[in-house]
C-alpha cells in the first residue's frame, strides 16, 4: 500500500528537472555568445594615396605640362609588377599581374591637380604599386612601390614631376 504524496511520476520528475535544465541550456547559449564576440574581426588595412601632379609634369614635344594617367594598385606581392614593361601593365594589367592584383584605381591628373584615393585592403595586400604613363618613356621613372604594414593605417604622398613620380610615405 502506497502512502500518499509519496510516489513520483515520471511527468514530476521531468517538471522538477525542468529549472535545472533551463539554467544548463541558458548557460551554454550565454557561453557560445561570448565566444561569438570574441572571434577575430578581419584585419584591414587602410592607405590614403595622394596624388599630386606638378606643374611641370609630362611635358609634350614643346616643353608644355600634359595631363597624366596615372594607376594604383594594390598588390600581395611586388614582383610581377616590378618585372613587368610598362606596355604590359597598361594594355593588360590583369593577365599580367594575375591573382597578385587586389585593386586597381586609375585616375587622369592634369598639371597642379591632386587626388586622394582611399584604400581598404585585405591581410594579404602587402604592397602599392604606382605606374604613370609618361610621354617620355625612355627617360621617365615611370614606376614605384612601397610595402604596406597590414593593420596599420597608413599614408602615401604620389609626387609627379616632368618624368619622374616619388612617394614619400607619411
Amino acid at each position: 500500500m502506497r502512502t500518499l504524496g509519496t510516489h513520483h511520476s515520471s511527468y514530476e520528475d521531468f517538471i522538477g528537472e525542468m529549472p535545472r535544465r533551463r539554467i544548463a541550456v541558458l548557460g551554454l547559449a550565454a557561453a557560445g555568445l561570448s565566444l561569438i564576440g570574441c572571434a577575430s574581426k578581419p584585419v584591414v588595412t587602410t592607405v590614403a594615396v595622394s596624388l599630386t601632379a606638378g606643374p611641370d609634369a609630362n611635358p609634350d614635344a614643346r616643353g608644355r605640362a600634359s595631363p597624366l594617367t596615372v594607376r594604383v594598385y594594390a598588390l600581395k606581392s611586388p614582383g610581377p609588377f616590378e618585372g613587368a614593361d610598362f606596355f604590359s601593365l597598361f594594355e593588360k594589367d590583369q593577365a599580367t599581374l594575375g591573382a597578385e592584383l587586389v585593386q586597381r584605381e586609375e585616375v587622369l591628373l592634369r598639371p597642379g591637380e591632386s587626388r586622394k584615393l582611399d584604400f581598404n585592403l585585405p591581410p594579404d595586400a602587402k604592397a602599392i604599386g604606382v605606374m604613370a604613363a609618361f610621354r617620355d618613356l625612355d627617360r621617365a621613372r615611370w614606376r614605384e612601390v612601397r610595402p604596406v604594414t597590414t593593420g596599420k593605417a597608413q599614408s602615401l604622398d604620389v609626387l609627379l614631376g616632368a618624368r619622374q613620380m616619388r612617394i614619400d610615405a607619411k
